[in-house]
């Protein structure tokens, strides 16, 4: 049964045939040579190279590219937007819902809250951010994937759809067709290099800011010592080192009478300029991830900090339709494949709107106070953790010697009667 037809089982609730894992079977990842990563320092002429060879139409690779990669998500800023559009998808909440009626299953929505599920929508971000990855599957133990696991991205070519047996190899494992096809998954798209490739730019030159603003720390924000002295004096050396021992400020030894000892530095220099050469590419790089910059750093005012706010919501949006399509596409077959009952559901974000408990108790004393309803004592259970009692009618406590408390009793008679 070929993917479209196990989708359209999805929707007629057609049982599909499930595939059992061969006893003794060696995943992926063991069977291939990975990559050893080395560090460098990177420059703008790197990293054209490095282009160019992820984009070579004849034999792609995107090795060098990747070492790059690695060493741009060192950087401290663009971890934190990195780590903050992924971590607004995975707080999401989710639920599997029949195609039908709408209506959730709570025990498929268990089944995927687990690890391995939480994994592949890690590695989905990621996508986004490095191109095109492969996860592969773990044998399931009782019905359910046992794990989750990231072929490593120097080993994958995804134009070709191979997984390399060995570094610098044209021969390997196909991912996308034969028996390795369902415990194989790719995501995202195979021609994509990732956000990180635009992002490398601004990190170089972040990181060249900052080693210049340390040197001219080094170099002027320091008090120069000077001593004056003869210079065949025998003592001489001893005294130079005594000065270099005494710390990283520059030093000089005089001659007797000789005029003082001067740095220069350029007219209307301002020390500013380096925060601004290093704020430059922490805007860019936020707003390369993230569309702007103000969730991340102070705004000026609240009009503008709620644009922004739109404009990381539509990005959460965005995210969120890009992992369902991923998941009902790349996923939902595999999961049919290996004995999960889904067909017939699909898979939904929550959307429903979570209130903190103070707003949903206003609602709950509107009701009461207003519409003349009362809210089950199960319900304040269940949403605030307090167990109540039904309040009681009030009693009417009759008035002695009004009117109408005693049966017996007549109505006085009117004057004139």
């Amino acid at each position: 049964m070929n993917l479209h037809e196990r989708l359209r089982a999805q929707v007629t609730g057609t049982p599909t045939t499930t595939v059992h894992a061969k006893a003794g079977r060696r995943s992926v990842s063991s069977r291939i040579q990975e990559h050893q990563t080395a560090r460098l320092r990177a420059d703008l002429g790197h990293w054209r190279m490095a282009l160019s060879n992820a984009e070579n139409k004849a034999y792609p690779d995107r090795t060098e590219l990747y070492r790059l990669y690695r060493e741009a998500i060192i950087d401290a800023h663009l971890t934190s937007v990195l780590e903050t559009r992924t971590l607004n998808i995975l707080c999401q909440p989710f639920k599997v819902v029949s195609i039908k009626g709408q209506v959730e299953d709570e025990k498929l929505t268990r089944q995927l809250m687990t690890p391995w599920f939480f994994a592949i929508l890690k590695e989905a971000m990621e996508a986004i951010y490095w191109g095109a990855k492969v996860v592969e599957l773990g044998v399931p133990v009782d019905g359910e994937f046992s794990s989750v696991e990231a072929i490593q991205p120097e080993m994958v070519v995804p134009e070709w759809g191979l997984i390399r047996s060995a570094p610098g190899s044209t021969g390997g494992i196909l991912y996308r067709e034969g028996a390795e096809a369902q415990w194989l998954v790719q995501l995202g798209d195979p021609k994509e290099l990732g956000l990180l490739h635009k992002a490398i730019p601004h990190v170089i030159w972040k990181k060249n800011s900052m080693q210049a603003w340390a040197e001219y720390c080094d170099r002027f924000a320091l008090p120069v010592r000077t001593v004056e002295m003869d210079l065949g004096d025998e003592d001489r050396v001893e005294v130079e080192n005594m000065l270099r021992n005494m710390g990283r400020a520059a030093y000089a030894i005089l001659p007797p009478g000789a005029s003082n000892f001067t740095y220069h530095t350029p007219q209307n220099f301002q020390q500013g300029v380096f925060s601004g050469m290093i704020d430059y590419p922490n805007a860019e790089l936020s707003k390369l991830v993230l569309g702007q910059t103000m969730t991340t750093d102070n705004g000026s005012s609240r009009s503008q900090a709620e644009v922004h706010e739109r404009v990381s919501e539509k990005y959460t949006k965005a995210d969120k339709m890009y992992l369902r399509n991923l998941v009902m596409w790349e996923l939902w077959d595999r999961l049919l494949l290996h004995g999960y009952p889904v067909a017939g559901f699909e898979f939904k974000w929550d959307e429903s709107e979570n209130l903190g408990k103070k707003e949903q108790w206003d609602i709950v004393q509107g009701i009461m106070q207003h519409s003349g309803y009362r809210v089950p004592a199960k319900y304040i259970l269940d949403t605030f953790g307090v167990e109540v009692e039904e309040k009681p009618e009030p009693e009417v406590v009759p008035t002695p010697g009004a009117i109408g408390t005693n049966p017996a009793a007549k109505p006085a008679p009117a004057p004139g009667k």
